[in-house]
């Protein structure tokens, strides 16, 4: 096939760049989906979702709102200001902005809603109907805080709650994601600039990453429109990342390889034929280990984490074929010029090779595997521990930057009301005729409000209306609901606590007011990130074993040696858990965010799975090509030299590519950025210059398997 593709050279490369511009030029962006809201995130049989629908089907309105607008006026509200607002919000409700809105004031009739300052906090709910998409919801919601503001005179009116959170994620990614692209290609000029000290090479590594980039982008988003296919925001900057620094290593390879048969000897042309040759089949592995471990993520069940693998499995096996037919295209026609002013340098005998600095750290290893093994397991395996203390939480308004609309009214109605304001759960309690059961009801309620964790309660006893039913009461007397208000933020882990704990004491405080027989559903977003973090878990438990065999079995077939593969995916297994334990640390305890994002461990151990196990074969196989010519101690000094700076360059462009991940101004992506480039850095400096050797040397011939 190699030869195939030097002979079709002429046919291959500008076909792939045809298609390139065809797909810029005719076919959608994938970036031109979305995630949506958090109750997007879980199927609709979600248990959380379904008490909130059961709610709204038995009370006829909604009790839980995701949308709030907080104002805090300079001063005291006049009479005439108040009057004002009054007015608007009754306004609204009759249908002057939309008849999908409703606004629900704050009404402070109850301590709980007293104000804490002598400014006051204007607090309004406010009701989107779902049926509006989501860009009609957040002109529907503009619109009214911006009446609200004129109405009222109290200046300007934040937006804050889960819905408005979401909207300033998904623009707050679309708008950075431009300068994560600029990024990501000046660390691929500069990184194959310093390297190559070739001025072409970094513009050969930018067409290949263009290349595949354009077409792998907008045959998703052709893809997306004839299916329903859908990719989250937060895929986004994670794909440039990937696809940038994959694509940019696997030309480093080529280009690598080229040059140094160049400087052995061989002709341009035949010289693209052999490490065409050598490299196909370790691409096209390595692509498959990636794709396939992101593939195990539809085992998860949780439809937020199976809407990655279309766009980034896609993008892989699309690199991956631009990799091994266009890049070996290019080096066939531009040929040694590509090289200019530098040229291929002289050969080096392998016996230099040996004697270079990084052969000898790398000799060390395989000298006293051992001796090395001990303290790199030792201290991975300490960083590895912190990682059992990973809580998970959705901190969709706190992972705000704080310049953000959505986080400043947050603040707001936190220091007014307290963190559960902006997203109450809701408990719904349902039996025969229990509405008649007032006494019963109100024993309840202070039951809850005296629970730990709970900052008081709304619900059948503080209702005005003795004798009509709807907001607390259903019409048909058969469920009565209370607004639980927890102490931290919503979505948090510090919430999914609360609520748990909440959740667990509840038939005995039933039991206690005398309403054992009824029965309970719990709604809100505490509710659903709980659910959320849970299903996620449980979706690492079932993922996790699938992708260590995804990449057992490729690494097996590829180095035809079944300890080989265990102990490298084993090793690999040892820098994730260390990476984790790291970024668990940092945002837990040092930051004290006090939660991971509930996606980041789940992805972040993916990648770095698969990833990992992609460089390790590049270096294993460079390896044993050089254990053709020399024996095993030396062939490890070699390949830790020759193959070892290729793979040392490749990592540090897939860890600058996921730092630039960072440039998103959102805690999700900067603890999933923190987590790569640790655990990349770790992979490429710990992993392949004093595990994999060691692991080698340890398994001697063993690890060749039947080669």
């Amino acid at each position: 096939m190699a030869a195939w593709i030097v002979r079709l050279r002429w046919l291959i490369a500008p076909l792939w760049i045809a298609l390139a511009i065809a797909g810029a030029v005719f076919l959608p962006s994938i970036f031109a989906t979305g995630s949506g809201a958090l109750g997007n995130l879980l199927p609709t049989s979600s248990p959380a979702i379904e008490a909130e629908r059961e709610a709204l089907q038995r009370f006829g309105l909604p009790f839980v709102s995701r949308a709030l607008a907080v104002a805090r006026p300079e001063e005291q509200l006049r009479r005439q200001q108040v009057s004002g607002i009054a007015d608007f919000v009754a306004a609204v409700n009759e249908g002057s902005i939309s008849p999908h809105l409703r606004a629900v004031p704050l009404v402070d009739y109850k301590a709980l809603l007293e104000q804490r300052e002598r400014r006051p906090t204007l607090l309004t709910f406010l009701y989107l109907n779902p049926i509006l998409s989501t860009v009609e919801q957040e002109e529907v919601a503009r619109e009214f805080v911006t009446g609200l503001g004129k109405a009222g005179g109290v200046g300007e009116v934040e937006l804050t709650g889960p819905v408005p959170a979401g909207w300033s994620q998904e623009e707050i990614g679309e708008s950075r994601l431009h300068w994560l692209e600029l990024a990501t290609v000046a660390i691929v000029i500069a990184m194959l600039a310093l390297y190559f000290r070739a001025p072409a090479i970094p513009l050969l590594g930018l067409a290949t990453v263009g290349v595949a980039y354009s077409v792998a982008v907008h045959l998703l988003g052709w893809l997306g429109e004839f299916t329903e296919v859908t990719m989250p925001s937060e895929v986004g900057p994670v794909l440039i990342a990937l696809l940038f620094g994959v694509l940019t290593d696997y030309a480093v390879f080529f280009i690598a390889g080229w040059r140094r048969r160049l400087a052995e000897g061989e002709e341009p042309l035949r010289a693209v034929e052999l490490v065409t040759e050598e490299l196909l089949p370790v691409v096209l592995t390595a692509a498959l280990m990636i794709a396939g471990s992101i593939a195990m993520l539809l085992l998860s069940g949780v439809r937020f984490l199976t809407a990655f693998v279309p766009g980034l499995a896609v993008s892989v096996l699309v690199g991956a074929a631009v990799a091994v037919t266009f890049i070996p295209a290019a080096l066939a026609l531009i040929g040694p010029r590509l090289l200019w002013p530098t040229g291929p340098g002289e050969a080096r005998d392998r016996r230099e090779e040996a004697r270079r600095p990084r052969a000898r750290v790398v000799a060390l290893a395989a000298r006293r595997p051992v001796a090395v093994l001990v303290p790199c397991v030792v201290v991975l395996g300490a960083f590895a521990f912190a990682a059992e203390k990973t809580a998970l939480g959705e901190p969709v308004v706190r992972g705000l930057p704080e310049s953000s609309s959505a986080r400043q009214g947050y603040e707001l109605a936190s220091g007014a009301f307290g963190p559960g304001i902006v997203g109450p759960t809701m408990v719904m309690v349902k039996g025969n005729e229990i509405a008649r059961k007032r006494g019963r009801l109100a024993g309840l309620e202070r039951v809850l409000a005296a629970q730990p964790g709970v900052a008081d309660v709304l619900g059948p006893a503080d209702s005005p209306l003795r004798d009509r039913y709807g907001v607390v009461l259903s019409p048909r007397g058969y469920a009565a609901r209370f607004m639980v208000l927890l102490d931290a933020d919503p979505t948090s882990a510090e919430a999914i606590r609360i609520l748990s704990g909440l959740e667990e004491r509840l038939p005995r405080m039933l039991r206690a007011v005398g309403l054992e027989d009824a029965e309970v559903l719990i709604g809100g977003d505490t509710a659903i990130a709980a659910e959320l973090t849970e299903r996620t878990e449980a979706a690492l438990v079932r993922v996790l074993p699938a992708v260590i065999v995804v990449l057992f079995g490729l690494l097996w077939w590829l180095l035809r040696s079944k300890a080989a593969a265990a102990l490298l995916v084993a090793a690999n297994l040892l820098t994730v858990a260390a990476a984790l334990g790291a970024t668990v640390l940092l945002f837990q305890f040092i930051l004290d965010y006090g939660e991971l994002a509930f996606f980041v461990p789940i992805a972040a151990t993916i990648l770095l799975l698969a990833l990992g196990s992609d460089y390790n074969v590049f270096f294993v196989s460079r390896i044993w090509e050089e254990a053709r010519h020399v024996d095993l101690q030396t062939a490890i000094r070699v390949a830790g030299s020759r193959a070892g700076r290729a793979v040392t360059l490749a990592g540090m462009i897939l860890v600058l590519s996921f730092a630039a991940v960072a440039l998103v101004p959102i805690l999700a992506f900067r603890q999933l950025a923190f987590a790569m480039c640790v655990g990349l850095l770790l992979d490429t400096l710990v992993s392949r210059t004093l595990l994999i050797p060691a692991i080698v040397s340890l398994l001697g011939p063993r690890s060749a398997g039947s080669r």
